[in-house]
């Protein structure tokens, strides 16, 4: 268990990091793509990448929390787990997802 908690730590920032990259980047194909009402895509955008980011984190955290605090190996900084390892990671693929759904369907759009 403390290696996937070792593991999570090392990981989850960096794949929130990623995930915020790669939501910019699909970020300026769609914004390219886009022919009218550019700024209220990309508002909408914005404000569904920060919902998406945020309830993502807190959702990882928590079941992070939850499973790293069931073991009584892992001592008083079980909650780290999910802080810094899970909860970054399930926000960065989240926002992954939900950027590439959302330039995908800005393609689709006349």
């Amino acid at each position: 268990m403390a290696d996937l908690f070792n593991l999570l730590i090392k990981i989850g920032p960096i794949a929130l990091s990623l995930g915020v990259t790669v939501s910019v980047a699909l970020a300026i194909l769609g914004f390219a793509r886009r022919s009218a009402d550019k700024a209220k895509w990309l508002g909408r955008y914005v404000l569904g990448l920060t919902m998406v980011g945020l309830v993502a984190m807190f959702v990882g955290a928590g079941s992070g929390i939850a499973v790293f605090c069931t073991s009584e190996k892992m001592g008083n900084l079980c909650g780290l787990g999910g802080v810094f390892g899970s909860g970054p990671l399930l926000a960065g693929i989240a926002l992954a997802i939900y950027a590439y759904r959302r330039v995908l369907q800005t393609s689709d759009a006349p």
